[in-house]
This record gives structure tokens, C-alpha cells and sequence, in this order.
């Protein structure tokens, strides 16, 4: 993947989308100019899609310039074969750039197939997934971290259904401090090593932004988090997975990479349009031996 790219990946699904208008950098080397797709369709929720240009490795980014990269004006439909609806764009302050484009008639189903159509200064982007089966967690638990009496660590178990090759991701939502569910530290994770059986997965809680330079892996003691399980399609799950490595293999998300990371998006684009089969435990973030 071209150096051009690597940042917009680092910086869209941290919840910073990274990229600006084309004309601004037309003189880069080995810049080309495409669009940035992040959109979802979970089970009984409405679609959501952000929509950015990408900016090259080496642009200026600052509060100013971030805000240039929305795309304001697309027309973005998602349909499932009977109905469709074009998705309406408005302001959201839990993400940034503030701005998304919600659905609010055509709610996920399991097992339905979804396409994205999205179309913006003479250019057409599709894409199609569906939504899996969710999986319901066995146990979600707490115990104490060591030395520390202000945070817990977190656990859950559930069990893998063995007739089908499967893929999940885990993402928090402490009710505290987030608007919106953070995915876990490597949160895609295929079946491979538990086929067909009950596993059982300390979780680390996830950065806010990758920019951060520290990042808190437990959960304040007292505190109500909510904990999603989602099963998603191979291709989602290749993307994730694929952008996690990133993550771990990089610790500076300004670093440069020659790793590709897939996209399922048609057209000049890179990201990712992913049906996930939710389901949803709320606790209390207290360890069980307190």
C-alpha cells in the first residue's frame, strides 16, 4: 500500500478521519487520490457510513485541515434487494471529522445482504455484505489487577458454533467516558484455535485514538461498560485483522508501512463495508473476589 495511505488507515478507525481534497496535493509523489469508506450495519440498528478523501503520507494535518476532508455532499444509498434508502448526512460530535451519513428506515437483519452505493463528483463506489448470526457470551466477569484498586480487568467466554467457519470482534463501551463502542486491542479474531469450543478471552481495553501516547488496557472499578460481541464476515474480518497487525507491528501510527490492507469498497477507494451480528452484556466493573 502506497506510503499516501497508511496514515488515513491509523487515523479513520481511531475515530480521526484523515484525508483532504485531491487539488491540495496533486504534486505529491506516488500520491493517488481515492476515497475513504468506513460503514456498518449491525443487526436492529440503522447504517452508518463516514466518508473522507485520503491525504498523503506526508501533508500537514491540523484541526483545520482534518475538518476539509469530509465529504459532505455524496449521495449514499444502502439497500437489501426490496427496500432502500438513501442515508441522510448530518454533524456527529463522537466522531471526527463530526460528520456521517445514518439511515433511519432500513434496520439490519440477520442474514440479509446489504449494498452500498455511494456516488460523489461523478464517481460510483459499491460494495455488499451481510449479517451473521451473533453469538451470545457465556459469562462476562471482572477480576482485580494486581497492586491496583482502581481498575478491573475484564473477561468474557462464549462458545464457537463448529458447523461454520466464524469471525468476531469485541468492542467496550464504558458509560462514564464513551459515546460510542471503542473496539478492544486486537479485537478480530477468527475460530481457528477454538473451533467448536467455549474460549475464554482476557480483554484489553482499547485507545479513544490511536494518537494517544499511553492507553488504559482495564476498567474503572465502579463504572457501568458495556461489552459487544459481533460476528462479521470474512472479508470484514480479513480488514480488521489485517489493520490490527498494523497497529501492533507499528507502534508509532505515523510509521510507514509496504503491508496492504485489504478493502472489499469497487472504485478509486479504500476501507471497509461490514454487517455485524451484535449482541450486547452490560455489568458493573467490579472483580468478582471484592
Amino acid at each position: 500500500m502506497k506510503r499516501s495511505a497508511i496514515l488515513v488507515y491509523f487515523l479513520l478507525f481511531s475515530c480521526f478521519i484523515c484525508g483532504c481534497a485531491s487539488n491540495l496535493y496533486d504534486d505529491t509523489p506516488n500520491y493517488s487520490p481515492k476515497f475513504v469508506v468506513e460503514g456498518w450495519i449491525e443487526n436492529d440498528d440503522y447504517p452508518v457510513v463516514l466518508l473522507t478523501h485520503n491525504a498523503p503520507f506526508f501533508s500537514t494535518l491540523d484541526s483545520a485541515t482534518l475538518k476539509e476532508l469530509m465529504i459532505r455532499w455524496a449521495k449514499v444509498t444502502v439497500s437489501d434487494g426490496e427496500k432502500t434508502e438513501v442515508l441522510t448526512g448530518k454533524i456527529n460530535n463522537n466522531y471526527f471529522p463530526p460528520f456521517i451519513y445514518q439511515g433511519n428506515e432500513l434496520k439490519g437483519e440477520i442474514g440479509k445482504r446489504y449494498t452500498l452505493t455511494v456516488e460523489y463528483a461523478g464517481i460510483t463506489l459499491k460494495s455488499e455484505t451481510t449479517i451473521p448470526a451473533p453469538v451470545e457470551f457465556d459469562d462476562v466477569w471482572f477480576e482485580a489487577v494486581p497492586n491496583i484498586d482502581t481498575v478491573a480487568q475484564l473477561n468474557v467466554k462464549f462458545t464457537d458454533n463448529a458447523a461454520e467457519k466464524n469471525y468476531y470482534r469485541i468492542s467496550t463501551l464504558i458509560k462514564s467516558t464513551n459515546k460510542k463502542f471503542i473496539p478492544t486491542l486486537r479485537s478480530a479474531m477468527d475460530d481457528h484455535y477454538f473451533n467448536g469450543k467455549s474460549t475464554r478471552i482476557q480483554i484489553n481495553r482499547g485507545p479513544d485514538s490511536y494518537l494517544q501516547n499511553k492507553t488504559q488496557v482495564f476498567y474503572p472499578i465502579g463504572d457501568t461498560v458495556f461489552v459487544k460481541l459481533s460476528t462479521l464476515p470474512e472479508k470484514g474480518y480479513l480488514f480488521w485483522n489485517k489493520y490490527h497487525e498494523q497497529q501492533l507491528n507499528k507502534g508509532n501510527p505515523f510509521a510507514g508501512s509496504v503491508a496492504d490492507i485489504p478493502t472489499n469498497i469497487e472504485g478509486p477507494a479504500l476501507g471497509i463495508w461490514c454487517g455485524y451480528g451484535s449482541s450486547v452484556y452490560q455489568l458493573i466493573a467490579k472483580p468478582l473476589n471484592k
